[in-house]
């Protein structure tokens, strides 16, 4: 990982892993660790924060009920105009990322 990948603002680490738990790849322990650790984040960004309480509600749903849902949940929660598109384009990152994400994210 490059200099740059390393320093990311908060709200761009917030992004990846969100979008790491919308991705069909996660295996259940690191869902699992990074549900925990985004628990006790401070959100740079409230729309992160937002989308995080909704994706934490659903901790075992698959890739494709969380894209199907997930727009549907904010408008519940009361936030219909939250766009989870860009979580979803990205590309999830990789397990070796996600490690170095959640070390940025500080203990």
């Amino acid at each position: 990982m490059d200099e740059a990948q390393r320093h990311l603002p908060a709200a761009e680490v917030e992004r990846q892993l969100l979008a790491a738990l919308c991705a069909p790849a996660l295996d259940r322990q690191t869902r699992a660790e990074i549900l925990e650790r985004l628990r006790a984040h401070v959100f740079a960004d409230p729309d992160h924060d937002v989308i995080f309480q909704a994706l934490a509600k659903m901790p075992h749903a698959s890739a494709g009920q969380i894209r199907e849902t997930l727009s549907a949940r904010l408008t519940r929660l009361g936030f219909p105009d939250i766009d989870v598109n860009p979580i979803f384009e990205l590309e999830p990152p990789s397990a070796e990322k996600i490690i170095a994400l959640l070390r940025q994210l500080g203990p």
